[in-house]
């Protein structure tokens, strides 16, 4: 990628980061929003897990009607609102305390134009009820970006056609912001298989996103992606 919309590196967002990070933001942010842009430009989009709002400025940059960013933590909240404060592009930044799924079950039918959950997936149990409200809320489209566990070979995988559908129950800490809110600190990864098949059965179309065919070349930061740890998906309301 010659040209980036987005440098992590000058944003109050990637304050006190290093490379390696500002590489994983900047080209997470162009294959994710920017090349996504017809996604975004005019519409309402929720940012679910919104951390400061890392993820959701690019889409006020790229012509967002409205942005609605769902997190837990209020200190997070505070800081991307004062990371905001001398923008005019507050005036379409929402910030909402809230659980992810108490939000999502109270949110009108197709108040979002673009549903984004962005490093969310894995660090729930609840994946199943998270697609089931998508299907709900009825968004035209929805951009997943996840950590996935693998099929493994002793699961019994050779006895099936295909990759079944799994999760993979790991232990988080519910004291760590980059973790689960669950105080018990239970969290399952999905596999690509479970995510497909959620796609499936709500209704939406789906491609998986292709870094390297994306014009990734350093992936300083990537690693995960390069290895098929992390996956990133873009999805369609069926017509």
């Amino acid at each position: 990628m010659s040209h980036l919309m987005f440098d992590y590196a000058k944003l109050p967002y990637g304050k006190g980061g290093s490379d390696l990070g500002h590489n994983r933001f900047n080209l997470r942010c162009e294959t994710l929003l920017t090349r996504n842009r017809a996604l975004i430009e005019g519409k309402v989009v929720l940012d679910l897990a919104c951390n400061t709002g890392r993820m959701s400025y690019p889409c006020l940059v790229l012509g967002a009607k409205k942005v609605i960013g769902v997190e837990a933590r209020q200190e997070l909240i505070d800081q991307g609102k004062e990371y905001l404060i001398d923008q005019d592009l507050k005036d379409r930044m929402e910030f909402v305390k809230a659980d992810v799924f108490d939000y999502l079950a109270s949110a009108e039918i197709k108040s979002f134009d673009t549903i984004l959950c962005f490093g969310f997936l894995y660090h729930t149990v609840r994946q199943v009820e998270f697609f089931r409200q998508v299907k709900r809320l009825s968004p035209n489209n929805v951009i997943i970006d996840t950590s996935v566990a693998t099929n493994y070979i002793w699961y019994g995988l050779k006895n099936f056609l295909e990759k079944p559908p799994m999760l993979l129950m790991i232990s988080e800490d519910a004291n760590k912001t980059s973790d689960t809110t669950d105080e018990d600190g239970v969290a399952f990864w999905p596999t690509c298989s479970f995510l497909e098949t959620m796609f499936n059965t709500i209704g939406y179309d789906y491609k998986q996103l292709d870094y390297k065919k994306n014009g990734v070349t350093n992936w300083l930061g990537l690693e995960d992606y390069k290895k098929g740890l992390r996956v990133s998906y873009v999805a369609y309301k069926k017509k």
